[in-house]
């Protein structure tokens, strides 16, 4: 209920701030500048692993730096080059997120500000025994892997496209990934909503070092070794310019998972979710 309360409060008193709404943030960034943000609010990232908490989001950061050339964004470090006016292509490198579920604080959990089909995989149902379900403090400690991949950016009105490859380059799980998302931007009266779909497939290598129990687990935990896996995403978000610097912001992100890692006894969900809601300002 006290949830409800506040959620309620700050849908009112954003609206009303809107309505006095002075010169406003477009949402870019310039050239060879960097761009820092920071919301203000409540959420929730959750893990589907058995005794890992759901890591509480009351404030996360938003920054990145675009050059004629190199670029960061959130995490993402890259050097991209423009095809066309619609179409770009960059070398890319990130710190693999996978990690960050094992724990209830990791910077790979927080979610990005901005933010996907292939056919649906399998969801397994099957009840499980106790003696299948495996904490995340049994297990040996999962690598923190580096990745680097290529990424290609498509912008058509209100449509967007990207692509991702992502492949081990620190050596640590030796696997690949490779997403595709798009979204639709709408703006309205009620401010900027955005509504992205994608697929997401991880190689059998990857999901076996961190979803996997090998013969280097403790004995008495039962082995598996999972296949490729194929998690379908949506997002829905959406932000309220109020006035100068400030915004209202909220978002819903949720993860299918497929069989691939629901019959791992680390998992005990077959989803991943994200929300938030809350403000956020552009320090500059």
């Amino acid at each position: 209920m006290k949830m409800l309360q506040a959620t309620f409060l700050l849908l009112v008193s954003g609206f009303a701030a809107a309505s006095e709404a002075r010169p406003q943030d477009d949402g870019f960034v310039e050239e060879s500048s960097w761009r820092f943000s920071l919301a203000l609010g409540v959420g929730q990232s959750s893990s589907p692993l058995y005794d890992a908490a759901n890591m509480p989001l009351y404030l996360m950061p938003d920054i990145s730096y675009y050059g004629k050339v190199g670029f960061f964004d959130n995490g993402i470090l890259g050097a991209g080059l423009d095809l066309t006016p619609h179409w770009s292509i960059s070398l890319v490198s990130r710190l693999n997120p996978e990690k960050g579920y094992f724990y209830r604080w990791h910077v790979s959990r927080i979610p990005s500000f901005e933010q996907t089909f292939s056919s649906m995989p399998t969801v397994s149902m099957e009840p499980r025994s106790l003696q299948q379900q495996v904490s995340v403090n049994e297990v040996n400690r999962r690598p923190t892997a580096w990745d680097g991949g290529v990424q290609l950016n498509a912008w058509f009105d209100e449509w967007t496209l990207r692509l991702n490859g992502w492949t081990d380059i620190s050596g640590q799980h030796h696997g690949h990934e490779i997403s595709v998302v798009a979204g639709r931007h709408h703006q309205t009266a009620l401010g900027h909503w955005r509504l992205s779909g994608g697929v997401y497939w991880k190689s059998e290598n990857l999901m076996q070092r961190y979803y996997g129990l090998s013969d280097d687990e403790p004995l008495h935990l039962p082995r598996y070794q999972p296949r490729a896996s194929v998690q379908p995403e949506l997002e829905l978000y959406w932000s309220l310019p109020l006035s100068a610097g400030w915004r209202m912001m909220a978002f819903y992100r949720y993860r299918w998972l497929d069989s691939a890692m629901t019959r791992s006894p680390l998992v005990q969900q077959s989803y991943q979710h994200s929300w938030f809601i809350g403000w956020s300002y552009r320090f500059f």
